[in-house]
């Protein structure tokens, strides 16, 4: 009887929002300029989608100013640009992937003295 031994290594993909200390704070008319990194994926995700307080976001809004990139690869990067912020953009930012858990954070879009 021979015996051969494996070790296996179970390598779980993982979605973070760049600088997400939990929350990010920017003035009323700036940027929102949120970065998702898919890591640890053997193959590049299907897609990633931005979500705004549990609904997705349309990047053909009306509203204009919002824009998507991203770059599949080893390290997936999805980058979420929303121009000329007001009050209705605060709220919880999710990215989600086909092949990861989402990441979140909570933005805060405030008068510059607050």
């Amino acid at each position: 009887m021979v015996s051969h031994f494996v070790n296996l290594q179970i390598v779980v993909p993982e979605a973070t929002i760049q600088g997400g200390s939990g929350e990010h704070h920017v003035d009323v008319g700036s940027v929102i300029d949120l970065v998702c990194i898919i890591d640890k994926s053997p193959t590049p995700p299907q897609y990633v989608f931005w979500y705004h307080n549990n609904h997705m976001i349309n990047y053909d809004t009306a509203r204009g100013g919002i824009s998507v990139e991203t770059v599949p690869g080893v390290r997936t990067q999805s980058r979420l640009t929303i121009r000329d912020t007001n009050d209705a953009d605060s709220g919880n930012y999710t990215c989600s992937a086909s092949n990861t858990e989402p990441a979140s954070i909570y933005v805060f879009v405030s008068e510059g003295k607050q």
